[in-house]
């Protein structure tokens, strides 16, 4: 029998994940299913919340909030067997984009209920898993302004101004990929490592990827002058990029990276380091609600 635990992240959405609660509460009582509710008090509870969930027999935890929701509640419950769903209701919400979700609350819950599942696979940047993006670059340093303007700003638009506010002072640094054996030398602003299509509040940083093909998407984007890469960066939403000739994207299972120790890591929107790193891709290693 499925024993549901729901988590939710109280400031998703600038509020709008609390709406939750009494959904949730109305369509159990309808249901012969065993379930709880768990509300975050802080940043790394969820994954807290998560693992909890697993040591007390629940078949499924369902993360009620942004990507960062989504995240720490698969760190919690990676390799339990446990099956990830995901009511969006945060403001970028890019993992979530992959399986095409309604952000109707109701709609979302019912999904949750028939409880269709789907294997995918999952990143791992040294000793950090992943589902959707990992990135090395001049995105990392959008990343860390980000968090600050988030203070200030909310939603992709404080993306997008730090995207502007990084560039103009950013410098490219010599990075070394190895591709399954092949290696490349490249003066790069960025290399992102794809498991799913989307991150930054939308942007297709790497549109050809699949959750379930065995492989990760790997797009470098060359060093070229700044006007030029401002005007690339509008294509990112279509993912049109990787067909300009500044643009290279490879597919690939091992990927090790040498880097200097400036060069940032980012890993589903999560600074995890700087340097070099080794990036694999574990087959059908996670069960998600579809």
């Amino acid at each position: 029998m499925r024993k549901i635990k729901f988590i939710i992240n109280p400031v998703a959405g600038d509020g709008s994940s609390k709406k939750m609660i009494k959904i949730i509460h109305d369509k159990m009582a309808t249901r012969k299913i065993p379930y709880s509710i768990s509300i975050s008090g802080y940043k790394g509870e969820i994954e807290e919340l998560a693992r909890e969930a697993a040591s007390q027999d629940y078949t499924d935890v369902v993360a009620v909030g942004g990507d960062g929701t989504v995240m720490e509640a698969f760190n919690g419950i990676y390799d339990k067997n446990i099956a990830l769903g995901i009511i969006p209701s945060g403001t970028g919400n890019d993992f979530a984009k992959m399986f095409n979700l309604s952000h109707d609350f109701e709609e979302d819950l019912n999904r949750i209920l028939i409880g269709n599942i789907e294997w995918i696979d999952v990143g791992k940047v040294n000793d950090t898993h992943f589902l959707n993006i990992a990135g090395l670059g001049i995105d990392s340093s959008i990343l860390e302004k980000t968090e600050k303007l988030k203070k200030k700003i909310k939603g992709p638009m404080a993306y997008l101004i730090s995207t502007f506010l990084v560039l103009a002072k950013y410098k490219c640094e010599e990075i070394t990929i190895n591709i399954d054996g092949c290696e490349i030398k490249k003066n790069a602003y960025l290399v992102a490592i794809g498991n799913g299509n989307f991150y930054g509040g939308g942007m297709k940083i790497t549109p050809e990827a699949s959750l379930s093909d065995g492989l990760l998407d790997i797009v470098i984007i060359h060093k070229i002058p700044k006007i030029k890469f401002a005007r690339l960066f509008k294509k990112v939403y279509s993912g049109d990029h990787i067909f300009e000739d500044v643009v290279e994207n490879y597919k690939g299972k091992k990927i090790s990276i040498t880097a200097s120790p400036d060069v940032k890591i980012n890993v589903d929107g999560n600074l995890i380091g700087q340097g070099s790193c080794e990036i694999t891709i574990e087959e059908n290693k996670q069960k998600i609600i579809k």
